[in-house]
Parts: C-alpha cells; structure tokens; sequence
C-alpha cells in the first residue's frame, strides 16, 4: 500500500494508533503489531499467518455496537502493523482509552457487555473472555470494540500484554470450562478495571496473582475509587464472586445494575466517599500482610510438616497406652487385613502398624503420617478440611495359594491421595502373606502395584505450579 506515518496517538493504557496515507492520499489507521519477537524469529512469521487467518474470518459478535475489524497487516516504514480502516471518531478519542470511568459511564458499558455474555454453557467458539483493552471510546458515550479476537491472539507477545491471561474466572484458572457464570467473572474484572484503573488483585508476579484470584475475595472498588456508590460497588462484588453459583445470572445482573440506577446509588455520597477515602490505606496495609504472611507459611510449612511428621511417628512408636488393639487370637487372618486397611482410610498410622510385622508395609506406613500431619496443618492454617486420602471399591479375595499355616490374600481397590492441590488417582493391587507370632495373625508381607494412575486437579483450588507445595507421595 505505500503507507506513510501523518500523526500518532497513544491511548491511556500505552496502546498506539497511527493516522497514516497510502500513494494516493487516502488516510487509514494502523495499529503497529508491537511484538517483542524480532520479525527474522520463526514465530513472528507463524503469527502473522494466524493473524491472517483470524483477520480473513468474518466476526459475529451479539452487539449493538461498532466491531472494528481489520483490512490486513501491512508494513509503515520499519513496523509492521494492522491497517483499519479510518474512522474520524476513533482517531479522535483514541487517548481516552483505558482511561477511569464515572459510575453512570460504567454502568452504560456493562448495559452493553451483559447483553453479548453467551447464555448457554458451550458459549460461541468465537467469544473471548472480555477485557477492557478491546474497549474504544467514540465519544458522547458511545463505544465500539477491537476486533478481540486479534486483540487476544497478540497479548502473549507484547510487552505487558500476559496480564490478558488473568482476565479469567477462577474455576478456568483451575481447569473448568468457559460457562456464562465464567464470561460474567470476566466483565467484572473488566468493569472493575474500568471503574477504578486498578486490577483487584496484585499483578507484578504471576504465581501471586492467581493464588489470590482463587483465595481471596476481590477488594471493595471503593478503596481504589471512592466516588463510586455503594450499589456500583455491590454489582461489581457479586460479578467478582469466586463461587460461580454466587454470580447473578445475567437478567439478575440487569435487574440490580437498573435497580442502582434507579436508587441514585452508582456515585458515593460524600460522607461515603470520605469514609473510604480515609480506610484506604489501612485496609489495603492489612491485605497485604495477610498476602505477605500466606507466602511465608508457603515458604516454611513443608520444613515445619517434615519436622511435625517425625515427632508424630515417634511419639506413636513410643506410645504404650491410650490405643485399644483391633487384633486378638480370635481375629481371623481376612479380618487382619481388613484391620489394615481401615487404618489406612482413616489415616490411622497405629492401626496399620498393629497389623503389620515389624519393618511391613513402611511406604504405606510413611505416606499415612505425612498425609495426617499435612491434613492437620493446612486444616489449621488454609482451612481445608477435606479428606486427603479416600479408599473406595475396596474387594479382599483369598488367594488360591493361601494355606491354612500361611494364608494369602489379594486386595484391589481405589486410592485417590491429594498431593498439594492435585489428586492422585490410582487402581492398586495388593498381595498380602500373613503368619502367626505369639498367638496372633500378622502380615509379613505386602507387595503392592499401582495397576493405573491419573491426575486431577482438585476443584476450585490453585492448578500446579502455582503454589509451591511438593508433598511428594508415592
């Protein structure tokens, strides 16, 4: 095309649009690509073929307002951007984007994005989870929106661009799907954003961010702006919900965004105004000491659980009374094992001992400990209270090897071990020999065999890697 740079513009969020004419004088738009790729990589060819191949794609998209599309991607000079075609109103309120909005302007965007949220659970292969950087200003408070399926393609490769990542609903951050619920988490980050200029959560470090997406309730937006009113402020909190089935379904949503507009409730009165103002800095001082607390006990507890793990196992090695023994000279060999094997779903470490010879069965016998010691530290410090073992479809057959003098057993059954915040789900068969010393049964061996095993992420909690927690169990 010939294209010459006229003028250029930088948006309030740093984003850059150039006024620029081909040979004949005809005047366009161009949005340099901005990648932190060098254009001689192999990837920056490979995404300029998949921009190619977005841009050629026609968009359908719910909305009543204008989508700016893209013509292709041509060169200006030494940069390579994408060419729109001109438009006077986006040229001239191109700075106003990303800019803090008044409540009542707030409320006129999310009016608009709550009628474009998918409304069934597959959602539209085309959606992407909104993100206030597709947002352009038109003027008179009129808005349009950057193609986002562009704009989403780019974000990995631009300088800044990975905080697009977290502008997802914490149960898609843990591996769930993309659901209406999951897209309405999405435009209360992006409200948020627009409403205070400020990400409700710490983004200077990744790990940090997503561990307080799926941990933390999101912040009062007053504390960043305290114009805002408390019915605003309600409307943003219930869109930011961590469980989604605490998110208003969208004709809720309208219903108390209407019902704020209605009470005169989108901007604080002053005395409101005042208050928040004047708790800002305290309340966001006690957050992040809580933050910089969490992240400490994250640093230390794994030492502290190892140290915990070896006092409880000698404290029950040399524990003499206070345990009423399972296993008498009336117990049968089938019923030792079961004795094991309910030690084992109960984290019962003594238990599993009285019915093993001395030596048998330490990997259980370890693994148990850990389990129980870990379970009591984060019950104590995180709260969770869920089982971090479950035996289930447990089935004891005697072998056809088994002897009166040596009886033999075979047991197949599930084993689901949490481990940090993944399960670890195994099929298990076990070969158990059992014998008599001083009147009783004992198994004296036990060789076990993980037959298969997957892994899962547990349901609403931080995926792998985020956390630094290596309960390795095996």
């Amino acid at each position: 095309m010939g294209l010459s740079q006229k003028a250029t513009k930088t948006a309030g969020d740093g984003a850059t649009l150039w006024l620029v004419v081909d040979e004949r004088g005809e005047k366009y738009l161009f949005e340099p690509l901005g990648l932190t790729q060098p254009p001689k990589e192999k990837i920056f060819l490979e995404i300029l073929r998949e921009l190619r191949q977005t841009i050629q794609t026609p968009l359908r998209l719910a909305t009543a307002w204008p989508v700016f599309t893209y013509r292709g991607i041509e060169k200006c000079g030494d940069e390579t951007g994408l060419v729109l075609v001109y438009d006077e109103e986006l040229w001239a309120n191109w700075e106003a984007k990303g800019q803090v909005l008044p409540p009542s302007a707030v409320a006129a965007v999310a009016q608009e994005l709550l009628s474009m949220v998918p409304t069934s659970d597959e959602g539209t292969p085309e959606f992407i989870p909104f993100y206030p950087g597709d947002l352009v200003p038109l003027g008179d408070g009129r808005w349009g929106l950057l193609d986002p399926r562009v704009q989403y393609l780019l974000a990995p490769y631009r300088a800044g661009g990975e905080q697009r990542s977290f502008y997802e609903a914490p149960e898609v951050i843990a591996g769930g799907p993309r659901t209406p619920a999951a897209y309405l988490y999405t435009l209360g980050l992006t409200l948020f954003y627009l409403a205070t200029g400020e990400f409700p959560f710490p983004v200077h470090d990744r790990r940090e961010t997503v561990t307080a997406m799926l941990r933390e309730d999101p912040p009062d937006p007053r504390y960043f702006q305290p114009q805002i009113g408390g019915g605003l402020a309600e409307f943003l909190l219930k869109l930011l919900s961590r469980n989604p089935q605490d998110r208003p379904d969208v004709p809720a949503s309208q219903a108390a965004l209407q019902q704020a507009m209605a009470a005169g409730t989108l901007v604080a009165k002053p005395e409101e105004a005042t208050r928040f103002r004047a708790e800002a800095e305290t309340v966001r001082a006690k957050t992040a000491r809580k933050r910089q607390w969490y992240w400490r006990w994250q640093h230390y507890k794994w030492p502290v659980a190892a140290v915990l793990g070896l006092v409880l196992i000698v404290f029950l090695l040399l524990r003499g009374g206070g345990y009423e023994e399972k296993i008498t000279p009336a117990t049968t060999p089938e019923e030792v094992v079961a004795v094991f094997y309910d030690g084992l779903a109960r984290l019962d470490p003594l238990q599993m001992e009285e019915a093993l010879a001395k030596g048998v069965g330490r990997e259980f016998i370890d693994m148990v400990s850990v389990l129980h010691v870990t379970g009591k530290i984060r019950e104590a410090y995180e709260r969770i209270t869920d089982p971090f073992l479950d035996l289930t479809a447990l089935t004891i057959v005697e072998a056809e090897a088994s002897t009166a003098e040596r009886p033999v057993f075979t047991a197949v059954y599930r084993l689901r071990i949490r481990q940090g915040d993944i399960w670890i789900n195994q099929e298990r068969r076990d070969r158990l020999v059992l014998e008599k010393h001083k009147m009783k049964w004992q198994i004296i061996l036990l060789d076990s065999a993980v037959l298969a095993e997957e892994r899962t992420p547990v349901p609403g909690s931080v995926p792998p890697g985020v956390l630094d927690i290596s309960n390795e169990v095996r």
